[in-house]
């Protein structure tokens, strides 16, 4: 693939999350939190150096963040069974259904928009469905 398709693909999907994002906001939270939140959702609780690593951000910073997700109800903090000097952290209900809402309010607002697509951008999009989770799974090192 040339440079220019990488650029456009890059470029689209930054756009297309933007635009997903500014249409279907979660209230009273930032991006930041919205962004922890799913790695919860989509990890399970885990360690703060993991969460730290997954979030690609600095300790203080990734407290500082669970910190504010705690405040609001949406994670809650636990000792590690397996070393009880070490944290894990988790959704809450709360935070699980936060994401979940989320979720709805996004697949609601994409489900729109591509009902006014041609039958075949319709299709394209359908088609690169498991090219674009094979590309995050290699992005992702879990491939």
């Amino acid at each position: 693939m040339d440079l220019q398709t990488i650029t456009g693909l890059r470029r689209w999907l930054t756009r297309l999350y933007l635009s997903l994002r500014r249409h279907s906001p979660t209230p009273g939270v930032t991006a930041a939190h919205a962004a922890a939140v799913t790695t919860l959702f989509d990890h399970g609780p885990m360690r703060m150096g993991e969460f730290a690593q997954r979030e690609s951000i600095r300790m203080p910073s990734a407290t500082t963040l669970i910190e504010n997700l705690v405040g609001k109800g949406f994670v809650a903090r636990h000792p590690d069974p397996d070393d009880r000097r070490a944290v894990l952290i988790e959704l809450t209900p709360a935070g699980r259904a936060a994401v979940e809402e989320t979720q709805v309010q996004r697949d609601a607002t994409l489900t729109a928009a591509f009902e006014s697509l041609t039958p075949e951008h319709k299709s394209a999009l359908a088609a690169a469905v498991p090219a674009l989770q094979a590309l995050h799974a290699r992005l992702e090192n879990h491939e």
